[in-house]
């Protein structure tokens, strides 16, 4: 019988969850902060207090654009309808500009909706944003058309003003807001938690507010100053942190399996049940194809296990 590389018990001990964050998982956080704080990240980006978040819109099935918008609100700010959107994004937009990407969403929500939409980017990482230049424009021979969107670079954000306005929707984002002069990066660090874990929330949304925190605060600070400050008991009744941590436990589970295969039989056969694999999400039934993968004596009856 093959041995467990990995031990379930043992699969996460000391090892914490923001540790293994990747690209996508900001845009995941930001948007379940969107979905829980919309009022207050509203107001936020908007610089209006007379907000009201009236739905979310689903641009999900959009055959126009290829890729779903990030957050997109229908809104009354300032006693009129209008569509909110924002595009979250940790670094700048290489693949396509972000004023291309921009005029493509716009123009589909202006089709979509026939009413005025106010467009946002936020940047994460304090270097990203530079050279957004806010929109497209052009003119020639009576044509015409202006996109324009409103930047918003963290780093440039007033990160005091933010704490003092107690709109706990914003905390997870300050420490990559600027510190007051003067202030150590670390103590910066230390006034957002400590904001946090004084704000008036029941303890489920202030664990998500703390995991926001140490997920957005890696950006720019190590680890190890995040889980000092941050221990993990604070974050566990985080729903967020936990489907995080789900979803770490789903693909290691998955990669033990693999290698137990891969270690056994030929890796053409393993590589052929890798999709199969990879689409079930139930952990229970993950880990016991982890055990079966450990004790089967042919790729046959694997397969067969994995099918039924």
């Amino acid at each position: 019988m093959a041995l467990l590389k990995c031990p379930f018990n043992l699969i996460f001990s000391n090892y914490p969850v923001y540790n293994t964050i990747m690209a996508q998982d900001y845009d995941n956080i930001g948007k379940s902060l969107w979905t829980d704080h919309a009022v207050d990240l509203s107001r936020f980006v908007l610089g209006e207090d007379d907000v009201e978040v009236l739905e979310d819109l689903d641009t999900e099935q959009q055959t126009v654009i290829a890729r779903q918008t990030d957050i997109t609100k229908r809104i009354r700010v300032s006693g009129h309808e209008a569509i909110l959107h924002v595009e979250l994004q940790l670094r700048d937009s290489t693949r396509t500009p972000m004023w291309a990407r921009n005029a493509q969403y716009q123009g589909y929500l202006v089709g979509e909706h026939q009413m005025p939409v106010y467009s946002h980017v936020i940047y994460f990482h304090p270097n990203a944003g530079r050279n957004d230049p806010g929109g497209y424009t052009y003119s020639w021979n009576g044509y015409e058309h202006t996109n324009r969107y409103k930047v918003i670079r963290l780093i440039e954000i007033e990160g005091q003003a933010i704490l003092e306005r107690q709109a706990p929707g914003l905390l997870p984002f300050t420490p990559l807001m600027q510190p007051p002069a003067g202030m150590p990066p670390e103590r910066w660090v230390q006034e957002c938690v400590d904001a946090t874990r004084v704000t008036p929330v029941d303890q489920e949304i202030q664990a998500d507010l703390l995991y926001g925190i140490s997920v957005f605060g890696g950006i720019v600070y190590n680890a190890e100053l995040l889980e000092r400050l941050i221990p993990e008991e604070l974050m566990q009744e985080s729903k967020t942190y936990q489907r995080q941590l789900e979803r770490m436990r789903r693909e290691a589970t998955i990669e033990n399996t693999l290698e137990l295969l891969a270690d056994q039989f030929h890796p053409e056969a393993v590589r052929a049940l890798t999709p199969m694999l990879q689409n079930i999400e139930d952990l229970e039934r993950l880990k016991e194809l982890l055990l079966a993968a450990a004790r089967v004596s042919n790729i046959e009856t694997f397969t067969q296990k994995l099918i039924d």
